[in-house]
């Protein structure tokens, strides 16, 4: 077997399950990416049992060390790929490699399932850390059951009437992005960025196709609201009961996010207070190494970005 049980100071315990699940290598000498590559191949029953069981698998101590060097274990995992369809930019990298979010490294990016606003998401999401920040930069993670869990005993209210009359999410674009951190717009709207035209009537009909969304209203001062809703945001897959939308509102230089109940009603700030709670107390804050590989069951668990300081360099991919 080309794998042995390890641990990271920050994992915890959920109904027994260690989250997450990290595999090292088996043996000194056996950690070079061909080694991996064949070890995985080997072991995607048990890859694929400790997913389901955990919720995330982390590969450490393995020599994967370029973006080509992920590409070969992406594919030894054996799953086909996801096509990425989102908003956020992407670079190719290499075969089923892109760049992750592009996000300022000192903003936090909030916990989320990957594309959990866009009608189709993968079943799994891959990360490779190529560069470890200095500070700063980890990738945290939830069990999003454990989400609903918690705030079921913190306010059983509130999930009621999340269940009862879902929520409404509006995502607002503003209307300029900046541009390598200058106020720099050069005649581009957010809108036109992320749906990749600025023709408004196309922009429109990519919007209703891509995002699962009931409505888009462009704005003469060139912002723009994506109407998310009434929805349930708790779903429930492979017999659990998960947070699938992001609920926290937000705001960042080119967008906001605003959550009410489906009826209208603000969520109380008692809510959100509780919310921020359970985030904090029963995250994982992934702290990267280089050549690390977090695999993640995008249905299962939410992933943030916690700010830091750079260099950073971490690669995806989605898998079906």
């Amino acid at each position: 077997m080309g794998f042995t049980e390890g641990h990271i100071a920050e994992e915890k315990l959920f109904q027994g399950k260690v989250f997450p699940k990290t595999l090292v290598p088996s043996e000194a000498g056996k950690s070079g990416l061909s080694d991996l590559v064949e070890a995985v191949k080997a072991e995607r029953e048990l890859i694929s049992k400790a997913l389901a069981e955990h919720g995330a698998v982390l590969f450490r101590g393995f020599d994967v060390g370029s973006a080509e060097d992920f590409s070969r274990v992406v594919n030894s995992l054996g799953s086909e790929e996801f096509s990425y369809n989102g908003p956020a930019d992407r670079i190719k990298l290499a075969d089923r490699v892109y760049t992750a979010n592009a996000v300022p490294l000192d903003i936090n990016i909030p916990f989320h399932h990957e594309m959990a606003q866009i009608r189709t998401y993968p079943p799994k999401i891959i990360f490779f850390c190529m560069t470890a920040p200095p500070e700063g930069g980890q990738t945290s993670i939830i069990p999003s059951n454990v989400i609903v869990e918690k705030l079921q005993e913190k306010k059983p209210e509130a999930v009621k009437k999340f269940e009862q009359d879902g929520v409404k999410i509006v995502l607002h674009t503003r209307a300029a992005f900046k541009i390598d951190g200058s106020d720099s717009t050069k005649g581009s709207f957010v809108w036109q960025r992320m749906l990749k035209t600025q023709d408004q009537l196309e922009a429109e009909k990519r919007a209703m196709q891509m995002l699962a969304i009931n409505s888009a209203n462009f704005k003469d001062d060139g912002s723009a609201d994506f109407v998310f809703g009434p929805m349930n945001p708790i779903r429930d897959i492979n017999g659990k009961r998960i947070m699938f939308n992001n609920i926290l509102p937000y705001e960042t230089a080119e967008r906001g996010q605003y959550v009410s109940f489906g009826d209208g009603e603000p969520l109380p700030s008692d809510v959100i207070d509780a919310m921020n709670e359970i985030l904090a107390e029963n995250s994982v804050d992934v702290g990267w190494r280089k050549g690390d590989v977090l695999l993640v069951d995008n249905l299962a668990v939410q992933h943030a970005r916690r700010a830091g300081k750079p260099p950073r360099a971490v690669y995806v991919s989605l898998s079906n």
